[in-house]
């Protein structure tokens, strides 16, 4: 699962999205750097056709359409894969409401003895990407919520978790993003690991481990005391 990222670069990450997509995107309101993204905050997203994306602020928790009338929905932060076009709850998102999730980087735990080692991965040299969302209109109560999809992890998280976001990078964020449903083996392709030489991980303090803490103190690395693991998931040969 990915349940917690980071946005702290905010516009480095929307100007290579509008690269990409080859369109201007004008950041609403409320963008603020953030460190320590977890569910039901609200965040930006990168939604609509191709050909003429907006930046909207939605809240991370998808809120399934047969959910929608329950006074306590369930908030899904994430969808996998390999079923997001075969399951109910997710396959009209998937097919009409692809959406780019700006990123600098995500989190994992690794049990370390009785404990939890939070790991921050990014791509090499700090590259902003984005993860694949799917996304459901407002119906109130609710606001547009998100889900990022996840799937089999490459050599660099796979020590520490087994599955990890779809990450998108320059090359595929078009592809991606849309209102049309995606051929089968177009979507496989695109949810497929990142290739590992371009990713690299590494262990921070267990700061981050409360969803209320916030600032560059999340990113650090973890302190000295016995136990704790000082490896390095670089990607690079």
């Amino acid at each position: 699962m990915c349940v917690r990222y980071t946005l702290h670069k905010t516009d480095a990450a929307l100007a290579a999205i509008a690269r990409a997509l080859g369109y201007p995107l004008d950041p609403p309101e409320g963008i603020e750097a953030r460190y320590n993204v977890s569910l039901t905050t609200t965040m930006p997203v990168a939604a609509g056709a191709p050909e003429k994306p907006e930046l909207r602020m939605m809240r991370w928790g998808l809120i399934a359409p047969g959910d929608r009338l329950k006074p306590r929905p369930q908030l899904l932060p994430n969808a996998r894969a390999e079923t997001v076009n075969s399951l109910r709850t997710f396959h009209t998102a998937a097919a009409h409401r692809r959406c780019l999730v700006p990123a600098n980087g995500f989190y994992e735990w690794r049990t370390v003895g009785k404990s939890k080692q939070p790991y921050l991965f990014t791509l090499n040299e700090e590259e902003p990407f984005a993860f694949a969302g799917i996304w459901e209109p407002a119906v109130a109560p609710w606001p547009e919520t998100y889900c990022i999809l996840t799937t089999t992890p490459n050599a660099v998280v796979a020590p520490v978790h087994n599955r990890m976001p779809v990450l998108l990078t320059p090359e595929t964020m078009r592809r991606w993003i849309g209102d049309k449903p995606l051929p089968e083996d177009e979507l496989r392709e695109l949810c497929s690991p990142l290739d590992a030489a371009r990713m690299q991980g590494r262990p921070v303090n267990t700061y981050v481990g409360n969803t209320h803490h916030e600032g560059p103190r999340c990113l650090e690395p973890p302190g000295a005391e016995p136990g704790e693991l000082e490896l390095d998931f670089g990607g690079r040969a």
